[in-house]
């Protein structure tokens, strides 16, 4: 872990400061292997010293690398412990400007800070160890490869599941069960199954509604394993597809295929996004794709870079990132096709295995 903490260094000099403080979880496990639901990370020039509580003494002592590990011991809230710890122990020494998480870091933590450490400027900064870590390791695509493996056996195993008459909230459940089942650590996020009607809302959560005949069914899903994640999305017809709903399907469809050739290297994320949106508003439904094209995956499965028409990030080797085009008609339903793709040297590599023509069940 030391050459990430090392990189994290090196940015100091840009970002103005002599310390950065890291305080967003999957930033931590990233610099230094802590997998707890507690703990900051202090990065000097020199050192880094990571706090937590006494639930955590063993876990720490057993998956932090590269990072003293002190055990904060009170204080009226958990942010005025770690606060505490930071000021009154002899043995972290830091002083001068330090860099904070402003988009994860919260007020009373802020507040504590200013308090106890009166004379250091507090710089706030955005998404630096999340750029960091956008180019991915071997080992950490290795664990994305396998959770992506996880959720396509689970969509294969789902898909014997739907019928007419099964609610959305069921589908939901078997699709969290076979995700651990299969050897994940969690879902990554809560499962989107959306049919008929709502199936036009891109994030449908799964609710009692039952799935009817000949009607489009959504479903988002991914997992993580070892800490990183997948995330897929697939459209299909419970039935029959009617014109319509090829239509949109075969739109959405070519929008996808292209935009994944157009993810090169080198190549700007919003450029990719303008490659599907451009044939989904030429089909006449420009209205009806209301998100960006896609996003990073890693430690967080809605991570860096982000895919839309504001981007000037460009793609580069190592990344993983996601394509789903979608087109969403209300009152009538809608379809999103959705892979993990990794950005190669040589172009890019379709993760996922899961079938992309209209599935119909």
């Amino acid at each position: 872990m030391e050459h990430r903490i090392n990189a994290l260094r090196r940015r100091f000099r840009s970002l103005g400061v002599a310390n950065f403080l890291v305080t967003r979880l999957s930033n931590i496990r990233w610099l230094c292997g802590y997998t707890g639901s507690n703990g900051l990370l202090m990065v000097t020039g020199k050192n880094a010293y990571f706090i937590t509580d006494g639930r955590y003494t063993s876990q720490a002592r057993e998956q932090v690398k590269d990072a003293e590990i002190f055990i904060y011991s009170n204080g009226v809230s958990i942010a005025d412990a770690f606060v505490r710890e930071l000021k009154n122990n002899k043995e972290i020494r830091f002083r001068g400007r330090i860099g904070i998480e402003a988009q994860i870091m919260i007020v009373e933590f802020y507040q504590q800070l200013k308090t106890y450490f009166p004379h250091s400027d507090l710089v706030e900064t955005e998404l630096v160890v999340e750029e960091l870590a956008m180019q991915k390791e071997p080992d950490e695509l290795k664990a994305i490869r396998r959770a992506v493996e996880i959720t396509d056996r689970t969509f294969e195993t789902v898909l014997q599941m739907i019928k007419p008459g099964i609610s959305e909230r069921e589908i939901s459940a078997e699709i969290t069960y076979h995700h651990k089942k299969y050897g994940a650590d969690k879902d990554s996020f809560e499962s989107i199954v959306a049919s008929g009607p709502r199936s036009a809302l891109p994030h449908g959560i799964a609710s009692d509604r039952k799935i009817g005949k000949n009607e489009l069914i959504t479903l988002d899903m991914g997992c993580y394993y070892n800490g990183y994640a997948s995330d897929m999305t697939r459209t299909v017809v419970v039935g029959k597809a009617d014109a319509k709903q090829r239509k949109i399907y075969k739109i959405v469809r070519e929008a996808q295929v292209r935009a994944v050739e157009a993810a090169q290297p080198g190549v700007k994320c919003s450029d990719v996004d303008a490659v599907a949106r451009k044939i989904i508003k030429k089909a006449g439904y420009g209205d009806n794709f209301t998100h960006g094209l896609g996003h990073g995956v890693g430690m967080e499965v809605h991570g860096r870079p982000v895919l839309n028409s504001k981007s000037k990030t460009r793609l580069k080797p190592g990344m993983v990132v996601t394509v789903e085009p979608g087109i969403y008609i209300e009152g009538f339903g809608g379809v999103r096709i959705e892979d993990d793709i990794l950005i190669t040297e040589e172009g890019n590599e379709v993760l996922n295995r899961s079938p992309r023509e209209l599935l119909e069940i």
